[in-house]
């Protein structure tokens, strides 16, 4: 038997759809390139080859050349060419599990119109990768997964290893120690073995074909050769002959991943160390940790989109169904695609021009979504019973437990006073806005107006009870006047108060009280702002930076009140440096005006905090810094569905440089959805809807620094403070991207929750909550415009009338976190996702329905039986359960 070393050559190439370059540039490439490869294939140029992991690439090939699609189909059925699981190539941690799922499930089924999915999930560029990867993988009968970043020798493993979820949940995993990339040219100009080419990370002094070699816990090894946007290239076999003479240490076979994995399983199989927890680790591979905080007006309508699909739209067309409303799947696809589209791993380290087309491609798929809400909404609407003198409002609740929902509505009346009813029961309401505006054909001189075509728009806030996965149809008679209606209270104060917490903000500090656990948030809220030298793909702070305290001093403060809810509203201006010139002198030119609320509501223990800025600053960073009174050792971030411990100061940030990483491992962390500092008996937990990017900071690391925005100019710079040596993207050129220094008025939405037991399925649960938008529409004719630019068009009722009050089911004493709600694609029932983020095993609590439902088996993410539903979730576990 010899001795040599197995190089497993495995010809492929990594596919950009966009970046430095547009889509529609990279196409141009990507169609002479297909046809290069598939005629290679033909020809026995090369046995196999694999297109990057992902389908979307191959899409945009037979969009221009539809004709190849049966040689295609050979090629995958024949095991030659290689397609998927991914639809597009995600940066995996700033994309929400429904997300992620959605994109695999997209890949698999477009490769299998196309002969068959790969189930080897190829994620050559992304940043990092999530601790639940094993668990969403495994949900889609994916077993092998080959990575790039991540990976160091804290983790103490080989390049093959098993990495296992909370729940169990485990996948073999390859990591490329050097990269997919560094081999493609020595190999293809004949001196692979002699070139020594050296890998970036001098941790060690070994080239790159050896590191590869020697970490590999078995004979064999991968080489992948191909770069970004390589075609395939000729002289293979005679290079591989030439290589296999040459070389007494390596043998040199053609294979393809699937192979090499088989070859992995039989030699070591079970021996092979097991891994728990992310890969985020900069050592052998950049990582670029901030680089989540970069180009913020992106990354907040792509987080906008999954919400509302995730939680609103898809729970809404499934209730919907069941009173008569067709299940549109072909729209949910449609709005899916587009938002995989956008979540390329780059994360908007793109060109201005290339994040405008995501910035577009996202607008369309948040104009799907939120139209499809509206839509379903208004023919639940027109299709309900209400009164002669009545217009119907439609409200639903799309989560699956009971709610007590207090929101804001716009009424639309012809007389200034209304009753607002449900059940011929009338309901409660508070005026917090009114306005008259005209519905008629307008004119130049408003004095030609009719007057009969003016109406009311008023603003309410109600609180209504609802069961799970429900709607109420709200009759609005402005035949008469509603009897139990107060109107909201506009007041300069500095107090607002619930029975959770009481918020005052005096002197420019603001205190929180949590009225619960007696502990008092002293200045519990401000804000930084320091310099950003760095580019979009990290942040960089300039020498000698000066980091900006602001405070709220000299604010204008109002208070609203109503029965049901309290809003402090600051408003005010900060100077700070217009430019990194004026930082370095110490000037303060640039008026940074904000806006701050902090709301309290009686039906949520969670603080709303809604903030306005007016940019016009260059090359700065704003962070909103929340004082937690918890000193710890770790932060606790949410994950698709779990939880990580993060450390917050890891004994590498005193020595990365001097071990030859890469970049340093800073802690300025991603942020998919919550974060939280806890100790026995006290937390504090921040929920976003578009910050991305947090880090904990003070003296005694008790302090949860959330990114707003980063405001930078370029696409990549060299020789950063954070990331020595080349430009991250093209380093062999500097490209300005001026419309990443953000300079508009920019919005935040964040909740804030303070308790003494930390449980981190209610928190998410809370979060879901605090996530989730109340759907509502009010038909009616006075204003064709409405809310919705679909308002103008006519809208028939469905043959037969819907109820007025309908729930599809209901979860009851359940600890497990919503996922999402859809209709099974076998029209079988309809598919209900929860989760389990504790490391313990939970009640799933109880199923209710009115329909003769019942919970019939569990699935998997791709809907294959998975068995009976049993009364509990392991730890860890993410449950779809087919209800029919």
């Amino acid at each position: 038997m010899s001795d040599k070393k197995i190089a497993n050559v495995v010809m492929q190439t990594h596919w950009d759809n966009e970046w430095y370059f547009t889509d529609r540039e990279a196409q141009v490439q990507l169609t002479y390139n297909v046809r290069e490869i598939l005629s290679m294939l033909e020809r026995g140029e090369m046995k196999y080859f694999l297109f990057d992991g992902q389908t979307a690439a191959i899409q945009d090939y037979l969009d221009v050349c539809p004709e190849d699609r049966s040689r295609i189909v050979k090629l995958v059925e024949e095991g030659k060419l290689f397609i998927g699981p991914w639809h597009t190539q995600a940066e995996t941690f700033a994309v929400s599990g429904e997300s992620m799922i959605n994109n695999l499930i997209y890949g698999i089924e477009y490769a299998d119109q196309l002969g068959g999915s790969s189930y080897v999930s190829y994620l050559p560029d992304s940043f990092g990768h999530p601790t639940d990867f094993p668990k969403i993988f495994n949900g889609l009968n994916i077993e092998n997964l080959s990575i790039r970043r991540g990976m160091g020798d804290k983790h103490n493993v080989p390049t093959e290893f098993w990495w296992e979820s909370n729940d169990g949940s485990k996948i073999m995993t390859n990591v490329l120690i050097d990269g997919y990339h560094w081999a493609v040219d020595p190999y293809f100009e004949g001196d692979l073995l002699t070139r020594n080419i050296r890998p970036e990370c001098t941790t060690n002094d070994m080239t790159s074909l050896e590191l590869a070699a020697h970490k590999a816990p078995t004979k064999n090894f991968l080489l992948p050769l191909g770069e970004d946007q390589t075609p395939a290239f000729a002289n293979f076999y005679e290079l591989l002959d030439k290589y296999n003479k040459e070389s007494d240490l390596y043998e040199f076979v053609e294979t393809t991943y699937d192979e090499f994995f088989a070859k992995v399983r039989e030699e070591a199989g079970d021996s092979l160390p097991t891994y728990k927890g992310e890969l985020l680790c900069p050592q052998y591979s950049r990582i670029h940790k901030s680089i989540n905080s970069v180009r913020y007006d992106v990354k907040q309508i792509h987080d906008k989109v999954e919400r509302l699909m995730t939680y609103t739209v898809q729970p809404l067309m499934a209730m919907a169904d069941k009173v008569g409303l067709p299940y549109e799947r072909g729209l949910l696809k449609e709005v899916w695609n587009l938002l995989s589209r956008a979540q390329t791993h780059s994360v908007c380290t793109n060109t201005d021009e290339t994040n405008e087309r995501i910035y577009v491609r996202l607008k369309e798929a948040y104009d799907l979504a939120l139209t499809a809400q509206a839509f379903i909404a208004r023919k639940l609407a027109v299709s309900s019973k209400y009164g002669d003198n009545s217009t119907p409002m439609v409200v639903a609740n799309t989560l699956p437990t009971k709610r007590t929902l207090t929101d804001r509505f716009k009424i639309y009346t012809k007389n200034e006073h209304f009753a607002l009813l449900n059940d011929g029961q009338e309901l409660p309401y508070s005026i917090v806005g009114k306005t008259r505006p005209y519905g008629g054909v307008i004119r130049g001189d408003e004095n030609l107006h009719d007057e009969e075509k003016y109406y009311f728009v008023t603003e309410v806030e109600m609180t209504l009870e609802m069961n799970g996965f429900s709607y109420k149809t709200i009759e609005v008679d402005d035949s008469k006047a509603g009897s139990d209606v107060t109107v909201a209270i506009n007041e300069t104060a500095n107090v607002i108060e619930n029975d959770d917490y009481e918020i005052t903000l005096r002197g420019g500090e603001l205190t929180i009280v949590n009225r619960k656990t007696g502990v008092t948030y002293t200045d519990a809220i401000r804000f930084s702002n320091d310099s950003d030298a760095g580019d979009n793909y990290d942040h960089s702070p300039m020498e000698n930076d000066w980091e900006l305290d602001l405070d709220l001093n000299n604010s204008l403060v109002t208070i609203e009140k109503t029965p049901a809810t309290q809003t402090l509203t600051a408003k005010g201006k900060w100077l700070v440096p217009a430019n990194m010139e004026e930082r370095a002198a110490r000037i303060t030119s640039s008026e940074l005006a904000y806006e701050l609320s902090l709301s309290l509501c009686n039906t949520s223990d969670v603080i709303g905090v809604h903030i306005e800025v007016d940019n016009k600053a260059l090359n700065h960073r704003l962070r909103m810094v929340v004082d937690s009174q918890v000193a710890s050792e770790f932060s606790y971030a949410g994950t698709q569905f779990s939880e990580i411990a993060r450390e917050v100061n890891p004994p590498e940030l005193k020595t990365w440089k001097q071990d030859g990483w890469l970049e340093e491992p800073t802690t300025t962390e991603p942020l998919l959805n919550t974060v939280a500092l806890k100790e026995d008996g006290k937390y504090t937990a921040i929920f976003t809807q578009g910050c991305k990017e947090y880090q904990i900071v003070g003296e005694k690391f008790d302090k949860i620094a959330i990114t707003l925005f980063r405001a930078c100019g370029h696409f990549g710079l060299p020789d950063l403070s954070r990331r020595p040596g080349r430009a991250s993207g093209t380093p062999n050129k500097i490209t300005a991207t001026p419309d990443s220094q953000l300079q508009k008025r920019l919005t935040f939405d964040l909740g804030i929750v303070t308790g003494s037991d930390y449980k981190s399925n209610l928190v998410r649960q809370q979060y879901v909550e605090f996530a989730t938008d109340t759907v509502f529409y009010h038909e009616q004719n006075l204003c064709r415009a409405g809310e919705y630019n679909i308002s103008f068009f006519a809208t028939n009722p469905l043959r037969e009338q819907v109820p007025a009050n309908f729930s599809l089911l209901e979860v009851e004493a359940t600890d497990a976190v919503f996922s999402t709600l859809t209709k099974a694609k076998d029209n079988n029932g309809y598919l209900l996702r929860m989760y389990n983020c504790e490391e313990q095993a939970i009640e799933a609590g109880q199923i209710n329905t009115v329909h003769g439902y019942q919970p019939r088996e569990l699935t998997n993410l791709l809907e294959q039986s998975q068995g009976e539903v049993t009364p509990t979730l392991r730890q860890g576990e993410l449950r779809t359960v087919r209800i029919a």
